[in-house]
Order: structure tokens, then C-alpha cells, then sequence
């Protein structure tokens, strides 16, 4: 109880989360050959529902190391660059 007003204050409980993925791969042909853009989505939910959102982007092109990408990405630099 609050003393003050005399008042009772309720807990709330809230469950915050935060997803981070590579939501989109795309094949892209330059002038200076093909390359893979990965496109990042971090997602901040609480309690399921997305209260807010975040993009980054970045390239990967013929010899980089990929070995730290999510498998989805590396597969598809794996096929690209093969």
C-alpha cells in the first residue's frame, strides 16, 4: 500500500524479449560480380507483441568469410559462390 495515498499498487509482470535474424537475403549482380545483401531484423516484444523494431544491411561478396552468418545466409553464400 502506498502510504501517501493510501493507495494498494499491483505488481505487473512483463516479459521483454529481443530477436535478432536475418530476415532477408537477396542475390545481387554489380559490375564487379555477384554479391549477397543480408538484411537484419531486430525486434524488441513484450509479451509476444512487438512494440519495437530495428533493420541493418550488409554485403558479402566473393571470398569473405561468411562463417559467422546465420546458416541460412552461409547456405546461400555457399551456392552463391560455389
Amino acid at each position: 500500500m502506498d502510504s501517501r495515498y493510501g493507495l494498494k499498487q499491483e505488481e505487473t509482470k512483463m516479459s521483454l524479449t529481443k530477436e535478432v535474424s536475418a530476415d532477408k537475403i537477396e542475390v545481387v549482380t554489380t559490375e564487379e560480380g555477384t554479391v549477397v545483401q543480408v538484411r537484419t531484423a531486430t525486434k524488441v516484444l513484450e509479451d509476444g507483441e512487438v512494440i519495437s523494431s530495428s533493420y541493418h544491411r550488409h554485403v558479402i561478396q566473393s571470398g569473405d568469410d561468411y562463417s559467422s552468418e546465420p546458416a541460412n545466409v552461409q547456405a546461400v553464400c555457399s551456392a552463391v559462390f560455389a
